[in-house]
């Protein structure tokens, strides 16, 4: 007794998703059990470092208990203050008139800085005719 071929391909799609749900479902399955086993093993783990009382040293640096300050007693503890460093008289400002150059030209506009300025200057003019007299 043969089926349809309509029927033979409705039944090979329903395995093929059958197969599919169960593969995924076993999949999730696997991750699920992947977690659990890791928060077990983390669960121990802290439980141990608990026991042991070594969360303090592992957690860091910066949670380490404080030692309790004690109150000093007697003159024992009592330490002179510290000198104030002396007074320095304070410098006074410039006069205006130093301050900047009577001329109002900043000193790096000198007669040779000038004199570079204007070579470049006739170099650069002497290039851009070249240029103007191709076209």
């Amino acid at each position: 007794m043969t089926l349809p071929l309509a029927a033979a391909t409705s039944v090979k799609w329903t395995m093929v998703v059958i197969f599919s749900a169960i593969g995924l479902l076993l999949w999730i399955a696997v991750l699920f059990a992947a977690m659990v086993l890791c928060g077990i093993i983390w669960t121990g783990c802290k439980l141990i470092l608990w026991a042991m009382d070594l969360k303090p040293l592992l957690a860091g640096p910066g949670t380490r208990p404080k030692a309790l300050a004690r109150p000093a007693v007697g003159n024992a503890r009592m330490v002179a203050r510290a000198p104030s460093p002396p007074k320095v008289p304070r410098v006074q400002d410039r006069p205006p008139a130093q301050a900047q150059p009577a001329s109002g030209i900043w000193p790096k506009w000198s007669p040779s800085h000038r004199l570079y300025k204007a070579r470049e200057l006739s170099l650069w003019q002497e290039q851009f005719d070249a240029l103007d007299s191709r076209s």
